[in-house]
């Protein structure tokens, strides 16, 4: 029931309002899917509450609140739509900004997952018209849109080191590199990921739970007739948000996919695995596939996007891959002419401090932060470069 101390204004309605993440054009709510999406307004009201509705069967999603750009609350979404009180007692002489951002990732293993935005309330004595209460924002300088998995979703960045559950409640965008590195460039930001999958395999070889053929929806890994009617099927209109860099974090579990099972499709029965020879390496052709396959998917996203730069990133959990990824990058690049695809090797983490691991055996706060600056200032010197119309550098 809507609190009768708060004037609401419906989301659809809202002028100002800026949106974070793929969202579909659902008319009377705004449904947040992946990891990071949500809103922000800029207002005096001091206060404000949120109208969410939440449904799921097994994860429930958490979400995070932010002030000024600041993370003051992260909670659990109970199912059914009722009223939150986002932050209150602030100071109506300054204009805040007030941020909430959907922690958990696009849950593919649970079709009731569900997260809509109703409305939004202030006190009830701020009745002024939606454009008035919420101030329109500068536009951000630069589009960044990351796709990874779970590192990228941010699993293991809640919990302690010994929580090992796979569970929604251990995922959370505070120091999580992407979020970081957005909010140091005062870039707006799209994230696309999902935990166990990869380019070509899943960590089990489930080679149906991979990021590519989804890169063009809205966000069709989120399965359902309800999840289908709110739009996650409908293709992504590119032209909406142009994106001015796409960086990739995928290949994990890829490589963990050599190191798992055979795994057997329910459907047909065919089998599959990445294969380790009796030399202990890694066998050439399911190298090659591996390739192929990371080949193919600079290409869907350069296809999608012809001026963005293309930041593939690996290393946070190992490096074992990464000599392909790099390659594949570099032939790509020659072959196509390319100059604005960059591969970059990521520091993993290491056993030198209680921050460097997260749970789940994950990456923790501190090797998400040094990612974070290191891909902050690889973004920098690319903007500074083309700003003094110099050439791009070059790969690290």
């Amino acid at each position: 029931m809507e609190p009768t101390r708060i004037h609401a204004f419906r989301i659809r309605n809202i002028s100002n309002l800026h949106v974070y993440g793929r969202t579909s054009s659902y008319r009377s709510a705004l449904p947040l899917f992946w990891t990071g999406s949500g809103f922000s307004v800029d207002t005096k009201s001091g206060e404000l509450w949120a109208l969410l509705e939440s449904d799921y069967s097994v994860y429930e999603p958490w979400v995070s609140v932010w002030v000024n750009g600041n993370m003051v609350g992260r909670f659990m979404v109970e199912k059914g739509r009722r009223w939150y009180c986002l932050f209150r007692g602030l100071s109506p002489e300054k204009v805040h900004r007030f941020e909430l951002l959907k922690e958990t990732q696009a849950m593919s293993g649970d079709r009731q997952h569900m997260l809509l935005v109703h409305a939004l309330g202030v006190p009830e004595n701020i009745k002024d018209p939606s454009s008035q209460v919420f101030l329109k924002q500068k536009e951000r300088p630069v589009k960044i849109e990351f796709v990874g998995d779970s590192i990228t979703t941010g699993e293991g960045l809640s919990g302690g080191v010994d929580e090992m559950d796979w569970i929604s409640g251990w995922m959370s965008l505070k120091d999580n590199y992407a979020l970081m590195t957005a909010k140091a460039l005062n870039a707006d930001f799209h994230i696309l990921s999902q935990c166990g999958w990869g380019v070509t395999a899943s960590w089990d070889n489930d080679r149906k739970c991979i990021l590519p053929p989804h890169y063009t929806n809205v966000c069709s890994m989120h399965w359902g007739e309800r999840n289908e009617i709110l739009g996650a099927q409908d293709d992504w209109d590119f032209s909406k948000w142009k994106s001015d860099f796409v960086v990739v974090n995928l290949g994990t579990n890829d490589w963990g996919a050599f190191n798992n099972p055979m795994k057997t499709d329910p459907g047909t029965g065919e089998k599959w695995k990445y294969r380790i020879d009796a030399d202990g390496k890694p066998n050439p052709d399911d190298l090659a596939y591996f390739r192929t396959g990371v080949m193919n998917f600079i290409k869907k996203i350069r296809v999608n996007n012809p001026n963005a730069h293309i930041i593939w990133i690996y290393g946070m959990c190992g490096f074992e891959l990464g000599g392909e990824i790099a390659g594949a990058v570099e032939t790509f690049a020659s072959e196509n002419s390319d100059s604005k695809v960059h591969f970059m090797h990521l520091p993993s983490m290491t056993d030198e401090s209680s921050e460097e691991k997260g749970s789940r055996s994950h990456p923790g706060p501190g090797t998400h932060r040094r990612v974070a600056r290191l891909l902050t200032e690889k973004i920098a010197s690319i903007m500074k470069a083309e700003k003094m119309g110099s050439s791009t550098p070059k790969k690290d």
